[in-house]
């Protein structure tokens, strides 16, 4: 038996880098969704990003696919930053949005494609630069989060550790959108956690690809993603292909290697002068890793009217899609009284898990959460007590839908989640295969 070994670290006095009214730990798209609605609220905002980059897996990990914002059906049902975040994306790159979405449009009849779009990741992340500057909202990048601050049930800042060595954060609001709730966590929340699929995205440009560019003048379709690994409405999810822990450091290089080899195997099977693999992902492409448990939890029954919704959302990957309202009990703990979590963190089991993790719904918790922090701290009240109402309207007047009307109640035709039908992709490659096992 192998013996721990443990060290004592020496108490030391840690400075004070920054004092902000709200606190965001995660710069993907729920971190930016919640760090833009909390500043435009007149909140001094200060978000903690562990790389270099804005974006998380859309940008970090080339899941750069802003999935529908529509029914399938011609209803556009996410609204507020979950589409404005859309057009920010596609600013000064390339999108593949039908013309018939315009910003602001709410139905379209007989629509030729879904309300979703490709985005050039650089051309991204350069726009979400300039939103955070014109915001005045501070950045701290290369910034790696250690530890929440405690005071009782409230977080009264985090340990932070980058190359300026050990500092703090203080704030009078704090939100995880770290993507793993490390941060609410470690505050002492209710968790759960599960294994992920192996899923692994990447760049790639052939023969075909370039042919494809030069027949149609655009850039876009000169190469592709692939997407290696499983899904979860695959034939092959069954599949013995191992799953991985995304919180704990040995699951996480068991997954990186894992994928890597995938991929390797991919790449051997072409030819050199034929097919290059453009890029790698730059963070691990875990789907689902740890979750709150949360005041409610949101529970994917269509056409049901919840008082305490904050919006309407939906399953991205179905055509058409069912419609629920999303309770705002799920953002949140039972305990804390001034964290909230957004993207894929909330609390939302089974089926649920799946749907609020891609990039809509993790901008539109992001909203709702930098919204209702604003919120608690104007009305001095803890995130356990923030005034509903108030809350759906503010989110209201941004354009988001908090209840569904009776068309959309109707699911008769919609398919369950059970079985999910795909949009139809072109720049997706799926080889949901599991190579070289």
């Amino acid at each position: 038996m192998i013996k721990k070994l443990s060290i004592t670290e020496s108490e030391k006095k840690i400075p004070v880098s920054g004092d902000s009214d709200i606190l965001v730990i995660g710069g993907g798209f729920a971190g930016i969704g919640a760090a833009v609605a909390a500043a435009r609220e007149g909140k001094k905002v200060t978000l903690i990003e562990k790389s270099i980059i804005l974006g998380g897996l859309g940008t970090l990990g080339h899941v750069c696919i802003y999935l529908p914002l529509c029914d399938g059906l011609g209803n556009k049902i996410y609204g507020g930053l979950a589409e404005e975040l859309l057009y920010t994306t596609i600013k000064y790159g390339y999108n593949t949005l039908p013309k018939q979405w315009k910003y602001g449009v709410k139905t379209v009849e007989n629509p030729e494609g879904r309300y979703q779009t490709h985005f050039n990741i650089p051309a991204c992340v350069m726009a979400f630069d300039e939103l955070m500057e014109e915001l005045q909202i501070d950045v701290i990048f290369d910034t790696l989060f250690c530890e929440p601050i405690m005071e009782g049930n409230s977080c009264k800042g985090v340990i932070v550790e980058n190359k300026s060595g050990r500092s703090a954060y203080m704030a009078k609001m704090v939100i995880d959108a770290s993507g793993d709730a490390d941060v609410i966590y470690r505050a002492g929340a209710e968790c759960a956690e599960q294994k992920s699929i192996v899923s692994h995205w990447a760049y790639e440009l052939d023969m075909d690809t370039l042919k494809q560019g030069l027949e149609t003048g655009k850039i876009v379709n000169s190469f592709a993603l692939r997407w290696i690994g499983l899904r979860p409405d695959a034939d092959n999810s069954k599949s013995e292909m191992p799953k991985f822990y995304g919180t704990t450091s040995k699951g996480v290089n068991e997954y990186i290697r894992y994928s890597r080899n995938l991929a390797r195997t991919y790449l051997k099977e072409h030819q050199r002068d034929d097919y290059t693999m453009l890029s790698l992902p730059t963070m691990p492409q875990f789907r689902t890793t740890r979750r709150i448990i949360g005041l409610t939890e949101f529970k994917t029954q269509p056409g049901e009217h919840l008082e305490d919704s904050v919006g309407c959302v939906i399953n991205c990957l179905e055509d058409p899609a069912p419609v629920f309202e999303f309770p705002y009990g799920a953002i949140i703990d039972k305990n804390l009284e001034n964290m909230l979590a957004a993207g894929r963190i909330v609390a939302a089991g089974g089926a649920g898990w799946e749907i609020m993790r891609y990039i809509p719904g993790c901008v539109f918790t992001g909203q709702v959460a930098g919204t209702a922090a604003a919120l608690a701290l104007d009305d001095n009240r803890s995130v356990q007590e923030v005034n509903i109402n108030k809350l759906q309207e503010k989110l209201s007047k941004t354009g988001v839908m908090i209840h569904m009307d009776e068309s959309l109640k109707n699911t008769k035709g919609r398919p369950s989640y059970e079985n999910p039908t795909a949009p139809f992709d072109p720049h997706v490659r799926n080889d949901a295969l599991n190579y070289g096992h």
